[in-house]
């Protein structure tokens, strides 16, 4: 199975001319591999994707020109040798634009003041949400490469189990949920794996440290793999020796959140109203204010991208989306908790790609 690049840039090219541009250039380096296969996100490479409404014309640095040859989808690709714009100048005024798209979210202030510059004559208009709108539904490719990526974070999962001991550092078990991911197909971490343990568990988005795990402690992982440039996100908290009464409380409150919202899912549900139902339970247990974060977001090129599951979030949920279901609490001095799944939105309901145990893990 490949990507239908053809139907996406046919898709694009409609909102294109509902921006009444003549052509838009493509800079937001997962916007250009969505659209061409291209990479685009070289450290430190130049590349631009031109699209207008009958030709795609590929420019990348001429260090990865035969790299990309190979793999890339454009009607033409074209080394970037020049230290300016100049290749993609020549390319816009030799098919006479009156007026030229960019991606105005993915450039600085100085960098537009060059295109003024390179680009003198040439009408310049600043465009936002042509290309990422078209990632938040996935097609069959898309599905596929994630439930791939899913599938190696809950083996990753059942291999850490094994290795949660106490005197092992978070750091540790950071790096070898990594190692084990990159060992078993995954091209890169989705983002920086983490781990928190005991006290440190209390923040969302710790990073590991050197603090050893304890008897008692509670162990966040939030972690994924990435497959053909897609990412899986999931979550799971364990206790090492006996989990307390408060533990307990605190996990199964989570839980019940994390399931109740997630049998909510479906196509036209509205993402704040799912972020309520489960603040709403954990709120009415007294925990209201330790749930510090949005229910959750959407999945694919990346880690997080459309639709958001928050509050006011004018996001509504289509079939086809690839989400996260992900509560948690978090109370300093004791722990934190949060559950994640990785949900496709299906016409009937929802499907998890994670299938890793939601029952509490003592070790």
């Amino acid at each position: 199975m490949v990507p239908d690049y053809k139907r996406r840039l046919e898709r694009l090219r409609r909102r294109i001319e509902a921006a009444k541009i003549d052509a838009l250039m493509v800079s937001e380096p997962n916007n250009i591999f969505y659209l061409s296969g291209s990479s685009g996100g070289y450290t430190g490479a130049r590349v631009r994707l031109l699209i207008d409404s009958s030709e795609s014309i590929l420019v990348i640095d001429r260090r990865y020109y035969e790299e990309t040859i190979r793999s890339a989808f454009a009607d033409k690709i074209i080394p970037w040798t020049k230290s300016s714009f100049e290749e993609l100048v020549g390319l816009v005024k030799g098919a006479a634009y009156q007026s030229l798209g960019f991606e105005a979210s993915h450039i600085t202030v100085k960098q537009f003041e060059r295109l003024k510059r390179e680009f003198e004559g040439i009408k310049l208009v600043g465009t936002s949400g042509l290309v990422e709108p078209l990632r938040e539904v996935k097609d069959a490719y898309e599905i596929q490469k994630i439930t791939k990526a899913a599938e190696i974070g809950d083996a990753a999962f059942q291999y850490i189990l094994d290795f949660i001991k106490p005197g092992v550092t978070e750091i540790d078990i950071s790096i070898e949920l990594d190692y084990f991911m990159r060992k078993n197909g995954s091209e890169k971490s989705s983002f920086e794996t983490i781990v928190a343990s005991g006290v440190n568990s209390a923040v969302p988005h710790a990073t590991p440290s050197g603090k050893k795990i304890e008897v008692g402690d509670f162990v966040k992982m939030d972690f994924g793999a990435v497959v053909g440039g897609y990412h899986s996100d999931m979550t799971r908290t364990v206790v090492v020796g006996k989990a307390s009464k408060k533990q307990k409380q605190i996990y199964s409150l989570v839980k019940e959140a994390q399931e109740t919202a997630l049998s909510k899912v479906a196509p036209k549900v509205e993402c704040q109203e799912l972020d309520s139902i489960a603040r709403e339970l954990v709120g009415k247990k007294g925990y209201g204010e330790a749930f510090v974060h949005n229910l959750g977001h959407g999945v694919g090129l990346e880690v997080h991208e459309a639709p958001v599951l928050g509050k006011g979030s004018k996001d509504v949920l289509k079939s086809n989306m690839v989400i996260t279901i992900e509560p948690g609490i978090y109370i300093s001095n004791l722990g934190g908790v949060r559950i994640e799944d990785l949900v496709l939105v299906t016409k009937a309901g929802y499907k998890v790609l994670t299938h890793s145990t939601k029952e509490l893990v003592v070790l």
